[in-house]
């Protein structure tokens, strides 16, 4: 089962990411950007591993054996990202008016 971690904006302004879902070694990262027509989210995606050396490090290239827990990840990405504009567009919807 992935692992989530939410994280918050810095408070020197720096663009940090609001979500992050890892699986084994995949993580998936959503990021929020504020635009002149709203705010639009986009997700990276890298793999972590392991020099002979024991330093970690990144790549973005995806092997085979991975392709279904990023399948996996990009499902979460976009249930988490669905929710986030779903409150956003609940916040900016008028009252709904009873008794009408």
């Amino acid at each position: 089962m992935p692992t989530q971690q939410q994280q918050r904006p810095a408070a020197n302004g720096a663009n940090k990411p609001v979500h992050t879902v890892r699986h084994r070694s995949i993580k998936a990262t959503i990021w929020k950007n504020e635009t002149s027509n709203g705010p639009m989210y986009n997700v990276t995606v890298v793999r972590s591993y392991r020099e002979e050396g024991g330093e970690w490090k990144d790549s973005h290239s995806i092997g085979y054996d991975d392709l279904m827990n990023v399948a996996a990840l990009m499902y979460e990405a976009h249930a988490y990202i669905s929710s986030l504009r779903a409150k956003e567009n609940g916040a900016k919807s008028p009252p709904s008016r009873r008794g009408s």
